[in-house]
């Protein structure tokens, strides 16, 4: 169990590393690892297309040429520390520390977790991402994503939920682990510009792969240990940075990440993501605690 422990770590440090050293590269740099990177260039189809020869950015349709109404870039997370403010912060907290302390302990619990955050974050991918001009109150969207949360929490407590909430809490580890990397750095570790798209493959392979370590016997409780001290340490400083920076911190660039809906844009591309010092610094400690809480689970076993 020791060396298998030991495998997962060096599988997840190397590409750790060889992440931190792309951002290197991202700032034109040299990597001391990796030399020069080749550029990657994914194009999103029929991105909108920005021009401020008004004086103010505006987006265009690149088929019609016709401009695109611009609304209110809702994301159910609340201003400063009004209602959805807070339910996130209390939210974070509740799933982060016992996630990240004793996942590996109870099972129908962190399936529950698991199926729960997958149904959490899709929909709430989907609705901000397709929601018109309008836009949707932070309240109704958030009801609408804590019952997806409520609904997949419920099914994972069940027998039939067991192995595909195992799965899930695989994926969600990986990706919560990956998110973070790549929202260290102000408009991303890649470019947005150029390799938006690049940025999301690389986080759905992290998850990926944590994911296929659940599937497996030999590595399952491996996987598990990883993803729930991932998953644990993803909400507890979520929760630390949300109290300390609000909605310029983790959460803008959960945003400026997952956001790319075209009544959005202009809010999105013009405000961009630049993180403070401090919220990079919790990003940091959350991603180097997370292999310490993985270590803390496995010796208590």
């Amino acid at each position: 169990m020791t060396s298998s422990l030991l495998s997962i770590f060096r599988f997840h440090f190397i590409v750790s590393v060889t992440l931190l050293q792309l951002a290197v590269a991202s700032y034109g740099l040299a990597s001391p690892l990796l030399g020069p990177l080749p550029s990657i260039h994914l194009a999103s189809r029929a991105s909108p297309i920005l021009n401020n020869h008004t004086g103010q950015l505006e987006a265009f349709n690149p088929i019609t040429q016709q401009l695109i109404p611009q609304g209110p870039a809702t994301d159910a997370g609340g201003q400063d520390f009004d209602g959805p403010a807070i339910i996130w912060i209390i939210f974070s907290f509740v799933i982060g520390p016992p996630m990240a302390f004793a996942g590996i302990r109870g099972w129908r619990l962190t399936t529950g977790v698991g199926l729960g955050l997958a149904a959490t974050v899709c929909s709430w991918a989907a609705i901000v991402n397709t929601m018109g001009p309008t836009g949707v109150s932070d309240f109704l969207i958030l009801i609408t994503v804590l019952a997806f949360f409520v609904f997949g929490f419920i099914l994972g407590l069940l027998e039939i939920g067991r192995r595909s909430g195992f799965v899930m809490v695989g994926i969600t580890g990986g990706l919560a682990f990956g998110i973070r990397i790549f929202i260290l750095k102000a408009g991303l570790l890649l470019s947005v510009s150029n390799d938006y798209g690049a940025n999301w493959v690389i986080i759905a392979f992290m998850g990926l792969i944590n994911g296929v370590l659940l599937v497996f016997k030999k590595t399952e409780r491996c996987g598990l240990l990883f993803a729930c001290a991932s998953i644990g340490t993803f909400f507890t400083f979520l929760g630390v940075d949300l109290v300390l920076n609000r909605q310029v911190g983790m959460s803008r660039g959960l945003r400026f990440l997952f956001d790319r809906n075209s009544s959005h844009i202009v809010d999105i591309i013009s405000n961009g993501y630049s993180p403070s010092l401090l919220t990079q610094i919790l990003l940091a400690v959350s991603l180097g605690l997370t292999y310490v809480s993985n270590s803390t689970a496995s010796s208590t076993r």
